[in-house]
């Protein structure tokens, strides 16, 4: 029984993080920083669903509503 190291394929990169595949096992791979996570096929496609709806809803928020600056009281 041999088993063949993983050939990693870069996905995706930036200065927030790294995605890599390997095709042969069918796992992808994120590295955020201190954090990596593995997931299959299926449940990256559906993780990156997901985040796209949080970030669109994000987006829209801000742009309904400007963000007000935490005010500061001092108490003497």
């Amino acid at each position: 029984m041999t088993k063949k190291p993983c050939t990693h394929e870069y996905l995706a990169t930036s200065d927030t993080g790294t995605v890599l595949m390997c095709r042969e096992c069918g796992v992808v791979y994120l590295h955020m920083q201190n954090i990596s996570l593995r997931f299959d096929v299926e449940q990256f496609s559906k993780f990156a669903a997901m985040m796209t709806e949080a970030s669109k809803k994000l987006g829209a928020e801000s742009t309904e509503k400007p963000r007000k600056s935490p005010k500061l009281t001092l108490v003497h």
